[in-house]
């Protein structure tokens, strides 16, 4: 029979999972309406794709603050602080009808994220050991994709009879929802005698011990390489899909679902497998797939560059391999530091966000509507991720 304690222990993730989902699919899910939403606000397809961007620069704004500050104050305010920020800027998103506010409000969409990328994963890493953590983490982000799995098709869903405005006022409501249960059942895992000061100086050597530790960057910027693949296709599958194809906003959702799905299935791959083949081998398994999918997707879009489906046969892959990857390398990278949790989470979250607004930017940059351009950029990003793998075994880190 499990006690209180270890029955709130075994929700948490869950909970946190809940609420998390709900600040991706503030993307993901508005991503089909991105087309109307430019119509609506009278402004550019490339300005449109900002609204993306000023996200991600939000999400990677606030983490070296919120990191330490977690580690002064506690996971569980920083956290529901950051829940509370977000509650207030969907509300926003729902109700403007200027685009430099909706961006604004975007901005700080992004920033509350930056608390669940601090305390809120600084808390799993403390409540569990290294292979029930890479569990959980495989299993929060099975979860989490649920967002860019299926938000697309919910958002085309609810475009057929509702506005893009909705889809920003059902998210408050649902953010709401998950804020209420964590204020109610979160666990507080850095308690009083564990906090550390707020000391300047010894947080700016926290950070340069975490920046010039090599397995912690390695394996963070492996990460951060997959994600951005991941990110660019986010940005620009609406345009791609839906106005270079002609697909429609329900198409486009069954697309995401196909892409995002697959990381659902590497996500149970990973609980399935850790234990017998270890974090290191199915890292090396997940970067050859990404690889792979970069390869395919450069020889498809050469030889039919009218053929969608083929890229999007490569995506599949592409996200199967990184889910592989992503769980074991992202607890090694935390590992390898001895620094307070915050401070290492800080710097993990900020590197994730700044390869999320690198993808954003890429493709807002770089977009020419057509499949080689994609299957370029996704060969470059499989070539990336194996060379910074190829680095770690070169100088002998584990």
């Amino acid at each position: 029979m499990l006690s209180k304690q270890e029955k709130i222990l075994a929700l948490f993730p869950f909970l946190l999972v809940f609420y998390e989902i709900t600040n991706y699919l503030a993307n993901d899910m508005y991503l089909p309406a991105l087309p109307s939403l430019a119509t609506d606000l009278g402004i550019t397809p490339h300005l449109a794709q900002q609204t993306l961007t000023t996200w991600f620069l939000g999400s990677a704004s606030l983490q070296l603050f919120l990191g330490p500050l977690s580690d002064r104050l506690g996971r569980r305010p920083i956290l529901l602080g950051g829940g509370a920020v977000f509650i207030l800027s969907t509300i926003v998103c729902a109700m403007t009808t200027n685009i430099n506010i909706l961006l604004t409000a975007r901005f700080f969409q992004g920033c509350a994220v930056c608390s669940i990328g601090t305390a809120g994963y600084s808390s799993i890493h403390e409540i569990y050991d290294r292979m029930r953590a890479i569990k959980i983490l495989a299993l929060m982000g099975c979860i989490t994709v649920l967002a860019p799995a299926f938000g697309p098709l919910a958002g085309g869903l609810v475009l057929q009879v509702l506005s893009w405005r909705w889809i920003f006022g059902m998210l408050a409501i649902w953010a709401l929802i998950g804020m209420t249960l964590l204020w109610i059942l979160m666990p507080e895992s850095n308690p009083l005698e564990k906090r550390h000061t707020f000391d300047w100086k010894l947080l700016v050597r926290n950070y340069f011990g975490i920046l010039n530790n090599p397995a912690f960057m390695l394996n963070t910027l492996i990460s951060c390489s997959t994600f951005l693949g991941m990110i660019a296709w986010i940005a620009a599958g609406p345009f791609l899909v839906i106005s270079q194809f002609k697909f429609n906003m329900l198409m486009f959702g069954v697309f995401q679902a196909m892409v995002f799905g697959n990381l659902i299935i590497g996500a149970q791959v990973v609980k399935y497998i850790i234990d017998r083949i270890g974090p290191e081998r199915l890292i090396n398994i997940g970067l050859m797939i990404v690889l792979f999918s970069g390869i395919l997707a450069l020889i498809l879009t050469m030889l039919f560059p009218q053929f969608l489906f083929g890229l999007v046969i490569s995506m599949i892959i592409f996200t199967f391999g990184s889910s592989l990857a992503f769980a074991p390398s992202h607890r090694i990278a935390i590992e390898a530091c001895k620094e307070p949790m915050g401070a290492r989470m800080a710097i993990f979250s900020t590197l994730m966000s700044a390869a999320g607004v690198v993808g954003g930017l890429l493709v807002s940059m770089t977009y020419s509507g057509t499949l080689l351009w994609f299957g370029s950029l996704l060969l470059i990003v499989g070539v990336l991720s194996c060379l910074l793998r190829w680095i770690i075994y070169l100088k002998g880190i584990h």
